[in-house]
């Protein structure tokens, strides 16, 4: 039967469940049948988000079947979850990566998939030249629903202050979201005294990293204008957050994709990110500010991430030149901030993303 299996983290509170979820909305967006397949093993983050669960079922029922797994689970997923693969007869594996190298010691993992989707170009010119199987690009699609807005006043903060946001997860490694590269770009664009701009960090799964968490508070040092909100929040709680700043900051070394980046585009936010990595599918001078950066050899070995690899440094005297200007010309931000929520409307949509899936799949017979 034709239709799709969506399989993955349906109901996590993380990048790959949201990844699962913005697929289904543009699968029903694109009248393209599906249902979805839970997956729970591997994952330790909170799984309450329930807007797909309506669409739950115990196992695949069409021919093709979409993992939203990334390559490093993939194995462990067939060999203890083989049924996954026994009622479809093709599998699209949708990974995330975040440097220009795919690992050899993910290699396998193109075993289990007939094919692989790709959410940026960075992550599809990393896959392809190691790649066995055909290698998609298949960007999300965005849409961020605010049923009723929760105010500033509900995350404590200020009003009549130009805010800027950060967020990341402690479970993701510092060292590649590089938090602290956004914290001294605020440090440099405003004195501790200067109320006109705060910053505000949001961190998941600050209890897993506690002395990532105390690095933080020695950096911050209690700045007046720096806010930090430590706690899990929901998915509408987020939407809200983003919607209730000003700005989104992301001075990552690598990022696979950036959606919280395109999330607050769609918002009509102006964001200001390293212009290097997944975030470049839909950011340009023209839609928001990508930042000057140079290349890097990462070092030393963090995880997944070797140290022959190479990642982005981001130009911090260029970031706190962005801030000091998003604060200052309110003529020119306005429109950066309109053209990045047009790019996004039009190019990233739930409707967009669900036509190039309808037309790969219709390319496939399926």
């Amino acid at each position: 039967m034709n239709g799709i299996n969506l399989v993955g983290y349906a109901e996590a509170e993380t990048g790959v469940g949201e990844s699962c979820r913005l697929a289904a909305r543009a699968m029903k967006a694109a009248d393209i049948p599906f249902s979805i397949v839970k997956v729970t093993r591997g994952n330790i983050s909170r799984s309450e988000d329930q807007s797909w669960s309506h669409h739950l079922i115990s196992k695949p029922v069409y021919r093709t079947s979409v993992f939203h797994v990334n390559a490093d689970q993939m194995p462990v997923l067939h060999q203890l979850d083989p049924e996954l693969w026994t009622s479809a007869d093709y599998f699209i594996g949708y990974w995330h990566w975040e440097l220009p190298e795919f690992p050899d010691f993910w290699l396998p993992s193109f075993k289990v998939v007939n094919e692989v989707w790709a959410p940026s170009i960075f992550v599809r010119d990393s896959l392809a030249p190691k790649s066995p199987v055909p290698v998609t690009l298949m960007p999300h699609g965005v849409q961020v629903d605010i049923p009723e807005q929760l105010k500033r006043s509900y995350f404590g903060l200020p009003d009549h202050t130009f805010l800027f946001l950060v967020m990341y997860d402690m479970l993701s490694f510092q060292e590649r979201k590089n938090p602290a590269a956004a914290i001294e770009a605020f440090l440099r664009a405003f004195q501790p005294e200067d109320r006109s701009a705060a910053l505000v960090i949001k961190i998941n799964h600050a209890d897993q990293s506690p002395d990532d968490m105390k690095r933080l508070l020695s950096k911050i040092n209690g700045r007046p204008n720096i806010h930090l909100l430590d706690r899990t929040l929901s998915r509408y709680e987020v939407n809200s957050l983003i919607m209730a700043v000003d700005s989104v900051v992301s001075l990552h070394r690598s990022e696979g994709f950036g959606l919280p980046l395109a999330e607050a585009m769609y918002l009509g936010k102006p964001v200001i990110a390293t212009g290097w990595s997944g975030n470049m599918t839909f950011m340009n001078t023209g839609n928001s500010c990508p930042v000057n950066y140079k290349l890097v050899r990462v070092g030393r070995d963090y995880g997944p991430y070797k140290r022959h690899q190479i990642w982005a440094e981001p130009d911090i005297e260029h970031a706190a030149h962005y801030m000091r200007r998003l604060v200052s010309d309110r003529i020119w931000r306005r429109a950066l901030a309109a053209k990045g929520r047009m790019a996004i409307h039009r190019d990233f949509s739930p409707e967009a993303a669900g036509l190039r899936m309808k037309k790969r799949l219709a390319a496939l017979g399926r």
